[in-house]
């Protein structure tokens, strides 16, 4: 016996769009109900939602994916295609400092971990793929990545972070931060320990595209007793982020 949906809308919003994708042709109103035995009041309120919001388009009476579904498509291939780039250069920077290495992107309001290599050291910080930086002013690559965002990108977090974290707290992280920036623009290198893990010391630099925007950010991570002295591995990170930003298409 089938399981009914709890979320019915959805499901149907989802199995019309699977159903385009196998028909590059396009398919009627008519076509999308009848495959789909939907009841047509339901078909024609998700089909008028996908359409205004560009996943699917309509034309000459034929419903198609929508654009907006490759930008997603392209920014999933450029998470992947920086991955498959950087490692070489994370192996690497493994070998020099011998602490964990993590490789973040920004995803929508935080840092998304998407790749890790972890050190051999018996003491050692441990990744996780798929953990995400939620409070960028709390952590040493996430000001690096607030850092070299566009500055209305920027401000648009400050924004959100305001609401998600109303108080005098959050406006002194905020003003801390501004005077933080030229510095970090300056250096492209970020250091310290973690506000919520003061135990954890990282180093961050930031990687950019071929259009000299943030694709990422690299760091290493140590317990703090053994790697806030190694003030030699900031230009190990610095060169790695360097290397991975030249490969991706970056030229200053």
């Amino acid at each position: 016996m089938q399981t009914k949906s709890p979320v019915p809308a959805l499901e149907r919003s989802l199995d019309i769009l699977e159903l385009l994708e196998k028909s590059p042709k396009g398919l009627s109103f008519t076509e999308i109900y009848t495959k789909l035995n939907i009841p047509k009041p339901s078909v024609l309120r998700i089909l008028n939602i996908l359409h205004q919001r560009r996943y699917v388009r309509l034309e000459n009476r034929s419903y198609k994916l929508g654009l907006r579904l490759l930008t997603f498509g392209l920014n999933v291939q450029d998470s992947l295609d920086l991955r498959e780039i950087a490692r070489p250069f994370m192996e690497e920077l493994l070998k020099e400092t011998g602490e964990t290495v993590e490789l973040t992107i920004f995803d929508e309001d935080s840092l998304l971990v998407v790749d890790k290599l972890e050190s051999f050291n018996s003491i050692h910080i441990f990744a996780k793929v798929g953990v995400r930086f939620m409070y960028q002013f709390l952590d040493v690559p996430g000001k690096i990545a607030l850092a070299f965002l566009p500055e209305e990108k920027r401000e648009n977090w400050f924004n959100a972070f305001r609401l998600r974290k109303p108080g005098p707290d959050t406006e002194q992280l905020i003003r801390k931060f501004r005077v933080e920036l030229p510095k970090l623009k300056r250096e492209k290198i970020n250091t310290g320990v973690g506000e919520k893990r003061p135990e954890v010391f990282r180093m961050a630099s930031p990687i950019f595209d071929h259009k000299g925007e943030l694709a990422g950010v690299v760091d290493i991570a140590g317990p703090s007793f053994r790697l806030k002295e190694k003030n030699n591995f900031k230009s190990s990170v610095l060169k790695c982020a360097v290397d991975i930003s030249k490969k991706i298409g970056f030229a200053e």
